[in-house]
């Protein structure tokens, strides 16, 4: 009876070690994830100011060479709307 009962023991002690490795490992990878999320929320940051500044330089350009960057923003829009509604009435590969 005894013997069973160590037996059991024993296995719960495995199993609890297993689990504590196991949490351990998922602590870790959520570290590493954490990181890069952060990480990657300031290149994004960094890459968005980046955006401004061009914008900036691009609509400073366009204004001394006469351009309406409004009109080309809303020429651009239009078109890509054009495209999207004529990508949607054309059938798909998936469709046979």
């Amino acid at each position: 009876m005894l013997g069973g009962a160590t037996q059991k023991i024993s296995t719960i002690v495995e199993l609890a070690e297993e689990l504590y490795d196991r949490v351990n490992e998922l602590r870790q990878r959520l570290e590493a994830v954490d990181d890069t999320v952060e990480s990657t929320g300031a290149r994004v940051e960094a890459m968005e100011g980046e955006l401004a500044e061009q914008r900036a330089i691009l609509e400073a350009i366009a204004a001394d060479h006469g351009v309406d960057v409004a009109a080309v923003i809303e020429a651009v829009e239009a078109e890509s709307a054009t495209e999207d509604d004529a990508g949607a009435d054309a059938p798909s590969a998936d469709q046979s």
